[in-house]
């Protein structure tokens, strides 16, 4: 299985914090879309429950394999991103992208440091 894993900072140091929050919780629950992509099985995410600014969202996908991960990349990833105004309200984003086993991976989705978030998983159709 191809995990990644993507940590976004989204600004909190202002008066707008709880609206770009917001607005970053909403563009995250509209990637419903891959759910009909090939070789795609899950995603979930959510709000790390430290309180530290800027708001730090993980977001976890996990694929069944790496041909699956960069057809998707290569593909369909990009107008996901550009419909949903997702980046205009991310200061910075880190991704890892590596192979693990299916235990690891429940580990992973199942972390007592998020606080997950309902809207944002997304399963296989």
């Amino acid at each position: 299985m191809l995990i990644k894993k993507m940590i976004c900072e989204v600004d909190a140091a202002n008066a707008e914090a709880f609206a770009k929050a917001e607005a970053f919780a909403k563009a995250q629950s509209q990637w419903e879309a891959l759910s009909h992509i090939s070789g795609f099985i899950k995603q979930a995410g959510g709000w790390r429950k430290t309180i530290d600014e800027p708001l730090t969202a993980e977001i976890i996908s996990v694929w069944e394999n790496r041909e699956a991960y960069d057809h998707f990349m290569e593909n369909e990833h990009d107008s996901i991103y550009e419909e949903n105004d997702q980046k205009a309200v991310i200061l910075s984003i880190e991704v890892t992208v590596y192979e693990e086993d299916k235990p690891f991976v429940y580990d992973l989705l199942h972390n007592p440091d998020i606080r997950y978030e309902p809207n944002w998983t997304v399963l296989k159709a």
